[in-house]
């Protein structure tokens, strides 16, 4: 996938590292405590998020003992033209925005889709529509923010040679968040949210660094394959968030 390289807004977006993200998808009623806590607060085996919420009924079961499949449905995109630094682009610049986030949405999808038909056993199957028995797994990108790649280039000169060199690297680290939720694919039924929130992770830095959103790229293939773990996995089971550090360069 070639993505675009939008060099002038590279400093830019290292002002963004600490942006939040919305709630854009309904909230849970007030009385049920288990919403928008960390997980490291709660007892939940979905570790690798940073935010959950499950319904009382669903609670310590299996996915498979009440559904079948899985539909992934498209990412929605909508919040990030609504970001004030992204109104303050120029309408080119804008287009090129766009055109990235779609491309990352999409990529997004479809390694979704990928990990969940690929997982080992094939418990939980992947459904092309929602329906009776099918889980609807809904994903919105809340927040992309590219890797400045003059930084990279400076890991690149030193990295190999100087111990430590590849941390230049997250100076101009990217990020990406995103949040969704999980319905019932016959009543429409809300059963679970969640948000997460990744930098790039610290690596060493090769050539193939020079890509804006790589480091966003390997946060949507770990998301994906912690999913498909978590879908087809017994309630035992803990998810386990990745480390933010990385052997393998980019």
């Amino acid at each position: 996938m070639k993505l675009h390289h939008i060099a002038s807004i590279g400093m830019a977006a290292l002002t963004l590292v600490g942006l939040t993200s919305c709630q854009i998808f309904d909230a849970k009623p007030a009385a049920d405590s288990g919403y928008n806590r960390s997980t490291a607060q709660i007892n939940t085996r979905a570790q690798f998020l940073q935010h959950t919420w499950v319904a009382k009924a669903y609670r310590g079961k299996a996915i498979n003992d009440h559904f079948s499949a899985v539909y992934i449905a498209p990412v929605n995109t909508r919040y990030m033209a609504k970001q004030s630094w992204w109104q303050n682009q120029t309408n080119a610049r804008q287009g090129e925005l766009t055109r990235d986030t779609q491309q990352i949405a999409s990529q997004m999808r479809g390694r979704f889709k990928q990990e969940v038909a690929n997982y080992p056993g094939g418990h939980l199957k992947l459904a092309t529509s929602p329906g009776p028995g099918v889980l609807v797994l809904e994903l919105a990108l809340v927040e992309l923010v590219p890797s400045n790649a003059y930084w990279n280039a400076g890991a690149t000169a030193a990295g190999f040679v100087i111990p430590g060199a590849s941390l230049l690297s997250a100076a101009g680290s990217g990020s990406i968040a995103i949040e969704g939720r999980a319905r019932a694919g016959a009543s429409h039924q809300v059963i679970a949210t969640f948000k997460d929130r990744r930098a790039d992770k610290i690596a060493p830095i090769n050539i193939g660094s020079f890509t804006w959103y790589h480091g966003a790229e390997g946060n949507i293939a770990d998301w994906a394959a912690e999913f498909a773990e978590l879908l087809n996995t017994p309630p035992s089971h803990i998810v386990k968030r990745p480390s933010p550090v990385t052997l393998k360069p980019w």
